[in-house]
Protein backbone atom coordinates (compact mmCIF):
# COMPACT_ATOMS: atom_id res chain seq x y z
CA UNK A 1 0.00 0.00 0.00
CA UNK A 2 2.59 2.45 0.43
CA UNK A 3 4.14 2.24 -2.71
CA UNK A 4 0.47 2.32 -4.00
CA UNK A 5 0.34 5.85 -2.48
CA UNK A 6 3.63 7.12 -3.42
CA UNK A 7 3.25 6.40 -7.00
CA UNK A 8 -0.05 8.29 -6.24
CA UNK A 9 1.15 10.87 -4.94
CA UNK A 10 3.97 11.52 -7.65
CA UNK A 11 1.57 11.20 -10.62
CA UNK A 12 -0.72 13.67 -8.60
CA UNK A 13 1.61 16.55 -8.05
CA UNK A 14 3.09 15.91 -11.72
CA UNK A 15 -0.37 16.34 -12.96
CA UNK A 16 -0.71 19.77 -11.02
CA UNK A 17 2.74 21.34 -11.79
CA UNK A 18 4.25 19.82 -15.50
CA UNK A 19 3.68 22.23 -17.96
CA UNK A 20 3.03 19.83 -20.41
CA UNK A 21 0.36 17.56 -18.12
CA UNK A 22 -1.27 21.03 -17.86
CA UNK A 23 -1.98 22.28 -21.92
CA UNK A 24 -3.31 18.66 -22.19
CA UNK A 25 -6.22 19.21 -19.55
CA UNK A 26 -6.37 22.78 -20.84
CA UNK A 27 -6.74 21.42 -24.57
CA UNK A 28 -9.26 18.72 -23.03
CA UNK A 29 -11.14 21.48 -21.61
CA UNK A 30 -11.21 23.90 -24.72
CA UNK A 31 -12.30 21.28 -27.55
CA UNK A 32 -14.88 19.72 -25.34
CA UNK A 33 -16.21 23.80 -24.78
CA UNK A 34 -15.53 24.16 -28.44
CA UNK A 35 -17.40 21.00 -29.60
CA UNK A 36 -20.44 21.78 -27.23
CA UNK A 37 -20.47 25.34 -28.45
CA UNK A 38 -20.71 24.46 -32.10
CA UNK A 39 -24.08 22.86 -31.19
CA UNK A 40 -25.16 25.37 -28.97
CA UNK A 41 -28.19 26.12 -31.57
CA UNK A 42 -29.92 22.81 -31.52
CA UNK A 43 -31.66 22.80 -34.71
CA UNK A 44 -30.01 24.20 -38.29
CA UNK A 45 -31.69 27.84 -38.54
CA UNK A 46 -31.65 30.75 -41.61
CA UNK A 47 -30.69 28.69 -44.63
CA UNK A 48 -30.25 31.03 -47.62
CA UNK A 49 -33.05 30.16 -50.39
CA UNK A 50 -34.09 31.93 -53.53
CA UNK A 51 -37.69 31.91 -54.71
CA UNK A 52 -38.07 32.53 -58.35
CA UNK A 53 -41.95 32.83 -58.99
CA UNK A 54 -42.48 32.76 -62.64
CA UNK A 55 -46.40 32.85 -61.99
CA UNK A 56 -46.65 35.38 -59.28
CA UNK A 57 -50.22 34.42 -58.44
CA UNK A 58 -51.98 34.26 -54.81
CA UNK A 59 -50.73 30.32 -54.71
CA UNK A 60 -47.48 30.84 -55.18
CA UNK A 61 -46.93 34.20 -53.23
CA UNK A 62 -48.60 31.91 -50.49
CA UNK A 63 -45.53 28.98 -51.34
CA UNK A 64 -43.74 31.67 -50.90
CA UNK A 65 -44.82 33.25 -47.06
CA UNK A 66 -44.82 29.71 -46.31
CA UNK A 67 -41.23 29.53 -46.84
CA UNK A 68 -40.49 32.98 -45.29
CA UNK A 69 -41.90 31.89 -42.09
CA UNK A 70 -40.01 28.52 -42.04
CA UNK A 71 -37.36 28.80 -39.41
CA UNK A 72 -35.05 26.28 -41.09
CA UNK A 73 -35.30 29.10 -44.25
CA UNK A 74 -34.29 32.67 -44.91
CA UNK A 75 -35.77 34.00 -48.41
CA UNK A 76 -32.83 35.84 -49.34
CA UNK A 77 -34.04 39.05 -51.14
CA UNK A 78 -34.14 40.54 -53.98
CA UNK A 79 -34.18 37.08 -56.14
CA UNK A 80 -31.94 36.23 -58.65
CA UNK A 81 -32.93 37.21 -62.31
CA UNK A 82 -33.43 34.29 -63.60
CA UNK A 83 -32.69 30.56 -63.09
CA UNK A 84 -29.31 30.78 -64.58
CA UNK A 85 -28.01 33.27 -62.40
CA UNK A 86 -29.54 31.17 -59.53
CA UNK A 87 -27.55 28.33 -60.39
CA UNK A 88 -24.27 30.66 -60.80
CA UNK A 89 -25.08 31.37 -56.65
CA UNK A 90 -25.44 27.82 -55.73
CA UNK A 91 -21.81 26.82 -57.49
CA UNK A 92 -20.35 30.25 -55.58
CA UNK A 93 -21.73 28.96 -52.17
CA UNK A 94 -23.92 32.18 -52.08
CA UNK A 95 -27.39 30.01 -51.78
CA UNK A 96 -28.22 26.68 -50.11
CA UNK A 97 -31.07 26.25 -52.10
CA UNK A 98 -33.39 27.68 -55.16
CA UNK A 99 -36.93 26.92 -55.32
CA UNK A 100 -38.53 27.78 -59.15
CA UNK A 101 -42.17 27.96 -59.45
CA UNK A 102 -42.98 27.92 -63.37
CA UNK A 103 -45.13 29.74 -65.42
CA UNK A 104 -48.81 28.35 -65.45
CA UNK A 105 -48.44 26.36 -62.23
CA UNK A 106 -51.93 27.87 -60.51
CA UNK A 107 -53.36 26.87 -63.66
CA UNK A 108 -52.26 23.52 -64.00
CA UNK A 109 -53.50 23.20 -60.41
CA UNK A 110 -56.97 24.70 -60.65
CA UNK A 111 -57.64 21.96 -63.64
CA UNK A 112 -56.59 19.44 -61.50
CA UNK A 113 -53.15 18.59 -63.13
CA UNK A 114 -50.20 17.76 -61.64
CA UNK A 115 -47.69 20.77 -60.69
CA UNK A 116 -44.21 20.57 -60.68
CA UNK A 117 -41.90 22.93 -58.72
CA UNK A 118 -38.08 22.47 -58.92
CA UNK A 119 -35.85 22.62 -56.17
CA UNK A 120 -32.09 22.82 -56.40
CA UNK A 121 -30.38 22.15 -53.32
CA UNK A 122 -26.64 22.22 -52.74
CA UNK A 123 -25.57 18.83 -51.47
CA UNK A 124 -22.11 19.90 -50.62
CA UNK A 125 -22.45 19.93 -46.93
CA UNK A 126 -25.28 16.89 -46.58
CA UNK A 127 -26.61 18.29 -42.96
CA UNK A 128 -27.72 21.97 -44.10
CA UNK A 129 -28.85 20.46 -47.75
CA UNK A 130 -30.98 17.51 -46.30
CA UNK A 131 -32.12 20.38 -43.78
CA UNK A 132 -33.04 22.70 -46.15
CA UNK A 133 -34.59 19.82 -48.92
CA UNK A 134 -36.71 18.61 -45.89
CA UNK A 135 -37.94 21.90 -45.17
CA UNK A 136 -38.92 23.05 -48.85
CA UNK A 137 -40.67 20.00 -49.27
CA UNK A 138 -42.59 20.10 -45.58
CA UNK A 139 -44.25 23.59 -46.80
CA UNK A 140 -44.57 22.62 -50.65
CA UNK A 141 -46.42 19.67 -48.83
CA UNK A 142 -48.38 21.59 -46.60
CA UNK A 143 -49.53 24.25 -49.68
CA UNK A 144 -50.13 21.44 -52.14
CA UNK A 145 -52.49 19.45 -49.71
CA UNK A 146 -55.02 22.95 -48.73
CA UNK A 147 -54.95 23.64 -52.41
CA UNK A 148 -56.38 20.26 -52.95
CA UNK A 149 -58.53 20.93 -50.36
CA UNK A 150 -60.22 24.30 -51.74
CA UNK A 151 -60.36 22.39 -55.55
CA UNK A 152 -62.29 19.55 -53.80
CA UNK A 153 -64.39 22.12 -52.57
CA UNK A 154 -65.11 23.43 -55.29
CA UNK A 155 -66.22 20.67 -56.95
CA UNK A 156 -69.22 19.56 -54.15
CA UNK A 157 -67.08 17.71 -51.62
CA UNK A 158 -68.38 18.66 -48.16
CA UNK A 159 -65.48 20.13 -46.14
CA UNK A 160 -65.00 16.99 -44.15
CA UNK A 161 -64.68 14.94 -46.72
CA UNK A 162 -62.82 17.25 -49.04
CA UNK A 163 -60.16 17.23 -45.90
CA UNK A 164 -60.09 13.55 -45.60
CA UNK A 165 -59.39 12.93 -49.53
CA UNK A 166 -56.64 15.53 -49.40
CA UNK A 167 -54.96 14.24 -46.65
CA UNK A 168 -56.24 10.82 -46.40
CA UNK A 169 -53.21 9.68 -43.24
CA UNK A 170 -51.97 12.32 -40.72
CA UNK A 171 -48.37 11.34 -39.29
CA UNK A 172 -48.05 11.32 -35.27
CA UNK A 173 -44.48 11.87 -34.75
CA UNK A 174 -42.83 10.29 -31.55
CA UNK A 175 -39.20 11.18 -31.29
CA UNK A 176 -37.76 8.94 -29.07
CA UNK A 177 -34.54 10.08 -27.02
CA UNK A 178 -34.34 13.27 -28.81
CA UNK A 179 -38.61 14.76 -29.14
CA UNK A 180 -36.82 18.33 -30.00
CA UNK A 181 -34.65 16.58 -33.47
CA UNK A 182 -31.74 18.54 -31.80
CA UNK A 183 -28.02 18.15 -33.42
CA UNK A 184 -26.74 19.54 -29.79
CA UNK A 185 -28.88 16.56 -28.10
CA UNK A 186 -26.86 14.29 -30.96
CA UNK A 187 -23.51 15.34 -30.77
CA UNK A 188 -22.43 17.24 -28.16
CA UNK A 189 -22.28 14.10 -25.34
CA UNK A 190 -20.60 12.35 -28.07
CA UNK A 191 -17.71 14.75 -28.25
CA UNK A 192 -17.08 15.64 -24.57
CA UNK A 193 -17.21 11.26 -24.04
CA UNK A 194 -14.43 11.18 -27.02
CA UNK A 195 -12.23 14.11 -25.67
CA UNK A 196 -12.50 12.30 -22.12
CA UNK A 197 -11.43 9.05 -23.69
CA UNK A 198 -8.42 10.87 -25.59
CA UNK A 199 -7.62 12.67 -22.13
CA UNK A 200 -7.84 9.37 -20.43
CA UNK A 201 -5.45 7.59 -22.65
CA UNK A 202 -2.71 10.24 -23.31
CA UNK A 203 -2.67 10.55 -19.49
CA UNK A 204 -2.15 7.55 -18.94
CA UNK A 205 0.43 7.13 -20.99
CA UNK A 206 2.62 9.77 -18.73
CA UNK A 207 2.42 7.36 -15.98
CA UNK A 208 3.49 3.99 -18.17
CA UNK A 209 5.84 5.57 -20.52
CA UNK A 210 8.72 5.57 -20.62
CA UNK A 211 9.30 2.31 -18.05
CA UNK A 212 11.20 2.23 -15.49
CA UNK A 213 12.94 -0.76 -14.31
CA UNK A 214 12.10 -2.30 -11.03
CA UNK A 215 9.39 0.03 -10.12
CA UNK A 216 6.79 -1.47 -8.30
CA UNK A 217 3.51 -2.69 -9.96
CA UNK A 218 1.86 -1.17 -7.15
CA UNK A 219 3.67 2.18 -7.75
CA UNK A 220 2.60 2.01 -11.23
CA UNK A 221 -1.06 1.12 -10.14
CA UNK A 222 -0.97 4.63 -7.45
CA UNK A 223 -0.29 6.38 -10.92
CA UNK A 224 -2.69 5.06 -12.65
CA UNK A 225 -5.39 5.78 -9.96
CA UNK A 226 -4.10 9.26 -9.66
CA UNK A 227 -5.10 9.66 -13.67
CA UNK A 228 -8.72 8.31 -13.36
CA UNK A 229 -9.53 10.54 -10.62
CA UNK A 230 -8.68 13.74 -12.15
CA UNK A 231 -10.78 12.26 -15.58
CA UNK A 232 -13.49 11.33 -13.40
CA UNK A 233 -13.57 15.01 -11.72
CA UNK A 234 -13.24 16.37 -15.21
CA UNK A 235 -15.73 13.99 -16.95
CA UNK A 236 -18.18 14.94 -13.65
CA UNK A 237 -18.21 18.83 -14.80
CA UNK A 238 -18.29 18.44 -18.66
CA UNK A 239 -21.51 16.59 -17.82
CA UNK A 240 -23.25 18.74 -15.30
CA UNK A 241 -21.81 22.03 -16.11
CA UNK A 242 -20.66 22.01 -19.85
CA UNK A 243 -23.78 20.34 -21.07
CA UNK A 244 -26.20 22.09 -19.45
CA UNK A 245 -25.09 25.05 -21.74
CA UNK A 246 -26.74 23.28 -24.63
CA UNK A 247 -29.85 22.36 -22.72
CA UNK A 248 -28.56 18.92 -21.42
CA UNK A 249 -29.22 17.85 -18.00
CA UNK A 250 -28.41 13.88 -17.07
CA UNK A 251 -31.86 12.43 -16.68
CA UNK A 252 -30.14 9.14 -14.41
CA UNK A 253 -29.15 9.59 -10.75
CA UNK A 254 -25.72 11.36 -10.07
CA UNK A 255 -24.46 7.58 -8.89
CA UNK A 256 -25.66 5.94 -11.96
CA UNK A 257 -23.56 8.26 -14.06
CA UNK A 258 -20.74 8.74 -12.20
CA UNK A 259 -20.41 4.31 -11.94
CA UNK A 260 -20.22 4.39 -15.45
CA UNK A 261 -18.37 6.96 -15.92
CA UNK A 262 -15.67 5.23 -13.57
CA UNK A 263 -16.06 2.29 -15.00
CA UNK A 264 -14.86 3.26 -18.52
CA UNK A 265 -12.31 5.08 -17.25
CA UNK A 266 -10.67 2.55 -15.30
CA UNK A 267 -11.25 0.51 -18.68
CA UNK A 268 -9.99 3.10 -20.52
CA UNK A 269 -6.54 3.65 -18.62
CA UNK A 270 -6.07 -0.51 -18.48
CA UNK A 271 -6.57 -0.18 -22.12
CA UNK A 272 -3.47 1.99 -22.48
CA UNK A 273 -1.44 -0.31 -20.22
CA UNK A 274 -1.96 -2.91 -21.94
CA UNK A 275 -1.35 -1.17 -25.16
CA UNK A 276 2.17 -0.44 -23.64
CA UNK A 277 3.55 -3.71 -23.37
CA UNK A 278 3.19 -4.14 -27.13
CA UNK A 279 6.88 -2.90 -26.83
CA UNK A 280 9.95 -2.24 -24.32
CA UNK A 281 11.55 0.67 -26.05
CA UNK A 282 9.87 3.21 -29.08
CA UNK A 283 7.21 5.25 -29.02
CA UNK A 284 5.33 2.22 -31.01
CA UNK A 285 2.90 1.58 -28.22
CA UNK A 286 1.92 5.32 -27.83
CA UNK A 287 1.49 5.53 -31.36
CA UNK A 288 -1.13 3.01 -31.74
CA UNK A 289 -2.62 4.29 -28.51
CA UNK A 290 -3.00 7.85 -30.35
CA UNK A 291 -4.25 6.16 -33.77
CA UNK A 292 -7.14 3.84 -31.89
CA UNK A 293 -7.71 6.97 -29.73
CA UNK A 294 -8.28 9.08 -32.93
CA UNK A 295 -10.63 6.45 -34.48
CA UNK A 296 -12.61 5.38 -31.93
CA UNK A 297 -15.51 8.14 -32.79
CA UNK A 298 -16.08 6.89 -35.85
CA UNK A 299 -15.88 3.46 -35.32
CA UNK A 300 -17.78 3.65 -32.03
CA UNK A 301 -21.46 3.59 -34.53
CA UNK A 302 -22.04 7.27 -33.05
CA UNK A 303 -21.47 9.50 -35.96
CA UNK A 304 -22.24 6.20 -38.66
CA UNK A 305 -24.87 3.05 -37.67
CA UNK A 306 -23.04 0.56 -36.52
CA UNK A 307 -24.70 -2.47 -38.65
CA UNK A 308 -22.60 -0.74 -41.44
CA UNK A 309 -19.02 -0.17 -40.25
CA UNK A 310 -17.16 -3.30 -41.78
CA UNK A 311 -16.72 -6.28 -40.06
CA UNK A 312 -13.16 -5.84 -39.16
CA UNK A 313 -13.34 -2.49 -37.77
CA UNK A 314 -16.19 -3.27 -35.72
CA UNK A 315 -14.09 -6.06 -34.55
CA UNK A 316 -10.91 -3.36 -33.65
CA UNK A 317 -13.95 -0.87 -32.27
CA UNK A 318 -15.33 -3.95 -29.89
CA UNK A 319 -12.27 -3.84 -27.52
CA UNK A 320 -12.15 -0.35 -27.44
CA UNK A 321 -14.07 0.93 -23.78
CA UNK A 322 -15.55 4.08 -25.47
CA UNK A 323 -17.35 1.86 -27.95
CA UNK A 324 -19.31 0.81 -25.24
CA UNK A 325 -19.51 3.62 -23.07
CA UNK A 326 -20.96 5.47 -26.33
CA UNK A 327 -23.79 3.00 -26.70
CA UNK A 328 -24.92 3.72 -22.91
CA UNK A 329 -24.16 7.57 -22.60
CA UNK A 330 -26.98 8.45 -24.87
CA UNK A 331 -29.50 6.56 -22.43
CA UNK A 332 -27.27 7.28 -19.28
CA UNK A 333 -28.14 11.19 -20.23
CA UNK A 334 -31.58 11.42 -22.07
CA UNK A 335 -33.48 8.02 -19.70
CA UNK A 336 -34.19 7.83 -15.81
CA UNK A 337 -32.45 4.71 -16.21
CA UNK A 338 -30.34 2.20 -13.19
CA UNK A 339 -27.51 0.08 -13.55
CA UNK A 340 -29.47 -3.01 -14.14
CA UNK A 341 -30.66 -1.21 -17.76
CA UNK A 342 -27.25 -0.91 -18.69
CA UNK A 343 -26.03 -4.05 -18.30
CA UNK A 344 -25.15 -4.88 -21.99
CA UNK A 345 -22.97 -2.07 -21.86
CA UNK A 346 -21.24 -2.31 -18.44
CA UNK A 347 -20.97 -6.36 -19.30
CA UNK A 348 -19.12 -5.31 -21.89
CA UNK A 349 -17.04 -2.72 -20.74
CA UNK A 350 -16.14 -5.12 -17.75
CA UNK A 351 -15.33 -8.03 -20.16
CA UNK A 352 -12.72 -5.42 -21.80
CA UNK A 353 -11.05 -4.35 -18.56
CA UNK A 354 -10.83 -8.17 -17.72
CA UNK A 355 -8.97 -8.72 -21.40
CA UNK A 356 -7.04 -6.08 -20.39
CA UNK A 357 -5.67 -7.51 -17.31
CA UNK A 358 -5.35 -10.90 -18.99
CA UNK A 359 -2.98 -9.16 -21.34
CA UNK A 360 -1.07 -7.55 -18.61
CA UNK A 361 -0.44 -10.47 -16.44
CA UNK A 362 0.64 -12.60 -19.63
CA UNK A 363 3.02 -10.13 -20.04
CA UNK A 364 4.10 -9.90 -17.04
CA UNK A 365 4.32 -13.63 -16.30
CA UNK A 366 6.61 -13.85 -19.96
CA UNK A 367 8.97 -10.93 -18.19
CA UNK A 368 9.57 -12.91 -15.31
CA UNK A 369 9.51 -16.15 -16.63
CA UNK A 370 11.68 -15.10 -20.03
CA UNK A 371 14.86 -15.33 -18.64
CA UNK A 372 14.83 -18.90 -16.53
CA UNK A 373 13.44 -20.13 -19.94
CA UNK A 374 15.66 -18.56 -22.16
CA UNK A 375 18.32 -19.94 -20.10
CA UNK A 376 17.33 -22.97 -20.32
CA UNK A 377 16.88 -23.30 -23.99
CA UNK A 378 20.51 -22.01 -24.09
CA UNK A 379 21.38 -24.61 -21.84
CA UNK A 380 19.91 -27.52 -23.74
CA UNK A 381 21.19 -25.63 -26.97
CA UNK A 382 24.84 -26.21 -25.52
CA UNK A 383 24.68 -29.94 -24.29
CA UNK A 384 23.06 -30.86 -27.78
CA UNK A 385 26.00 -28.98 -29.47
CA UNK A 386 28.61 -30.72 -27.02
CA UNK A 387 26.76 -34.20 -27.82
CA UNK A 388 26.98 -33.77 -31.33
CA UNK A 389 30.63 -32.67 -30.82
CA UNK A 390 31.90 -35.86 -28.74
CA UNK A 391 29.86 -38.24 -31.49
CA UNK A 392 31.54 -37.23 -34.11
CA UNK A 393 34.75 -38.91 -35.55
Amino acid sequence: MTSFLAGFRAQARRLATEPRLLAMVALFAGATWLSVETYARPVVRDLPVAVLDLDDTGLTRTIRRFLEATPELQVVEPPPADEAEAGLALLRGELLGVVVIPDGFTAGVKRGRRAEVLVAVDQSNVLTGKSAARAVQRVLATVSAGAQVSLLEKLGEPPDRALARALPIQAQESLAQNPGASFAVYAAPGFVGFFLHVLALLLAFTALWPRVPGRPVLDTAGRLAAVWCLTLLLGAAATWLLLRGVGIVPASAPHVVLAVLGLFLAADLLFAAALATLGRQGLFPFQVTVLLGMLSLMLSGLTWPWDAIPAPLRAVASAIPFTPFGAASRRLLLEPVALADLSPQLGWLGLEALGCLAVLLAARLVRRLGPAVRRRLAADHRRRRAAAAGSAP
